[in-house]
């Protein structure tokens, strides 16, 4: 039922190829598509998964398949905790002008195995390869160990996630190929994940090599009162910060009248 699915949904994809936008790094479009364009967020949001399904060019299924799928970029801080009469500090600030709000990445083997760690920088298959810089680090540190501490505790917040091969009964997320060429990638987006636009990339590679690769758009928007509020507070903070000055004045009031003294 799967594959048949899978099946109609590749062909979907052949059948309009406006549904996805081509990368221009020189590989070769590839057949993809998500689930859902859109999703919407209310009031009980918890999460949500997002399914992005493709073709591999080839056939018979040679090669490996990456998804990964990007949050907005947005500045980003580490500090280092260091230790001062005994007791534990944070100083050493460095900053990041840019680095993805959320990252995940599905593959079909671990990264290493199928490409090499000069193309993963390049298709910034790593959240830390993301990760730009905009202060220096303290004297003697070494970068890469800032962006490490930024992956591991977005990681730590489910921001940041990998996974290899099919999922597992524990966790639905993972990577699925079927015959033909078929494959099929979800991960789960977490309700602390921004409300905002996302991406999906595709890759195939064979032999460490990029042979084809996709973008596809993910728009994630709020809707009801929850979005006419976050639209008050964006768009005309002054009127917003006057509304929340008077419901607090009215909750005030109403609790004060009702646990009056008599």
């Amino acid at each position: 039922m799967i594959r048949r699915l899978l099946l109609a949904l590749a062909l979907a994809v052949l059948a309009g190829p406006a549904v996805a936008q081509q990368r221009t790094d020189g590989a070769a479009d590839l057949p993809a598509a998500v689930a859902e364009e859109q999703i919407t967020v209310s009031s009980d949001y918890r999460g949500s998964f997002i399914t992005v399904f493709g073709v591999n060019p080839d056939r018979r299924g040679r090669g490996d398949v990456v998804v990964v799928l990007r949050g907005p970029n947005e500045p980003a801080t580490v500090l280092r905790k260091r230790r001062v009469f005994g007791l534990y500090v944070n100083g050493d600030p460095v900053r990041f002008s840019r680095a993805p709000s959320f990252f995940a990445v599905m593959s079909t083997r671990p990264l290493r195995s199928i490409a090499s760690p000069q193309s993963i920088w390049r298709y910034r298959l790593d959240p830390a390869a993301s990760a730009e810089l905009a202060s220096a680090v303290p004297g003697g540190a070494d970068p890469s160990a800032y962006r490490a501490a930024l992956v591991r505790l977005r990681r730590a917040q489910g921001l940041y996630q990998e996974h290899t091969g099919r999922p597992t009964a524990e966790e639905r997320s993972g990577l699925t190929t079927y015959r033909g060429g078929l494959f099929r990638a979800v991960v789960r987006l977490p309700a602390n994940a921004p409300i905002a636009e996302y991406s999906a990339d595709a890759y195939v590679f064979r032999e460490g090599r990029l042979i084809s690769s996709q973008e596809i758009p993910i728009t994630i928007s709020r809707v009801g009162f929850e979005r006419r509020i976050h639209d008050l507070a964006t768009q005309w903070p002054f009127l917003y910060g006057l509304f929340v000055v008077l419901v607090a004045l009215g909750a005030g009031w109403i609790a004060a009248f009702i646990f009056r003294r008599s």
